[in-house]
């Protein structure tokens, strides 16, 4: 069987994990990037290393990509995409674990008719005012957003302050930064765009409690819930995540209202790892929803907990395998950060 695998910069859950899931499951892969040359470099040298945060009996164990065919695409054009793809014997699968491709890559699946996600479920985790407009339009959540663009003028009126400034289209903390007052939205809006011409910027209510995660996999029926982590976050006004501890109890309400949230979205196919602030007396809210495995080697660290190989259990769904009956993952139990 054959895998279209699309990444754009080298990342150790592609070389350290997917690449060796698909190596095991005996996949033909090609891998398309906008960058060839790093991860020829990255996959060399790889071959002489074990992958992250091994442990017995996997203690030494180098990793084992298997062949890989590296296409250099403009992966982040679907048109390009598609294109690049059509050039190649029939794919089974195509599939990519970046926050940035999501949308790409589910249209090009829909394209070739293989497994994969709802290209505007990808769209609405992907851009932030669009899950906020999608959640509430479902009646599941309510949280006023503000949308700034380059040039905006009376950029903060109207806001109800302490604001959260983001980009619209961001990743984890990068460019997040609490603001106080309109003098510091304008000035906070300068320093990003200067960093990011042409990005849309989001201003939105900060959410006092405790930053959470829920980590789910989906083939599209059925959904399971592997567990969470507690995020700490760096003081004020930075939101720089700190540390993640293993928390596998997560509160029943949370996951209700999560996995409710995810539905709405549409996101019901593949990996999520979804961010949501928990506060005592107040509903869960979402902050995030990233279409794909927690980064950070959570993901590596969650496999040993639950004793599933995450990663190859991920392309099994995209190569049309659903879910073993009754085969959910086993609990992790103890403590992990």
């Amino acid at each position: 069987m054959r895998l279209t695998l699309v990444a754009a910069k080298p990342t150790d859950p592609v070389t350290f994990g997917f690449l060796p899931a698909a190596a095991r499951l005996g996949l033909d892969v090609v891998l398309l990037t906008d960058q060839p040359a790093e991860h020829e470099r990255v996959l060399a040298k790889s071959r002489l290393l074990p992958r992250p945060g091994c442990v017995p009996p996997d203690a030494g164990r180098l990793a084992d990509t298997g062949p890989v065919r590296i296409v250099d695409c403009d992966v982040w054009d679907a048109r390009g995409l598609v294109s690049a793809i059509a050039a190649l014997p029939a794919q089974d699968a195509i599939f990519s674990n970046s926050d940035h491709l999501q949308t790409q890559a589910a249209l090009a699946a829909a394209y070739f008719d293989v497994p994969g996600k709802d290209w505007r479920s990808a769209m609405r985790a992907k851009n932030k005012p669009l899950m906020r407009r999608r959640l509430a339009g479902m009646d599941i959540e309510h949280v006023a957003v503000t949308e700034i663009r380059p040039g905006d003028s009376h950029t903060g009126s109207g806001l109800a302050y302490p604001v959260v400034l983001k980009p619209a289209e961001g990743v984890g903390s990068e460019d997040v930064i609490l603001v106080r007052d309109p003098d510091e939205l304008r000035e906070q809006c300068a320093l990003i765009f200067a960093r990011r011409p042409g990005e849309v910027l989001l201003a939105e209510p900060y959410l006092p409690g405790g930053l959470r995660t829920m980590e789910t996999l989906s083939d599209g029926v059925t959904t399971w819930v592997l567990g969470g982590f507690r995020t700490r976050v760096s003081p004020l006004p930075f939101f720089i995540e700190e540390r993640l501890t293993w928390d596998v109890a997560v509160p029943e309400a949370a996951s209700e209202h999560v996995t409710r949230a995810l539905a709405a979205l549409g996101a019901t196919f593949g990996a999520c790892h979804t961010e949501y602030v928990l506060d005592p007396g107040r509903p869960p809210t979402l902050i995030e929803v990233n279409d794909r495995l927690i980064g950070d080697h959570c993901d590596f660290l969650l496999s040993d907990l639950l004793g599933t190989d995450l990663f190859e259990c991920l392309l099994r769904l995209y190569l049309g395998e659903p879910f073993p009956p009754g085969r959910a993952p086993r609990r992790a139990r103890g403590p992990a950060w």
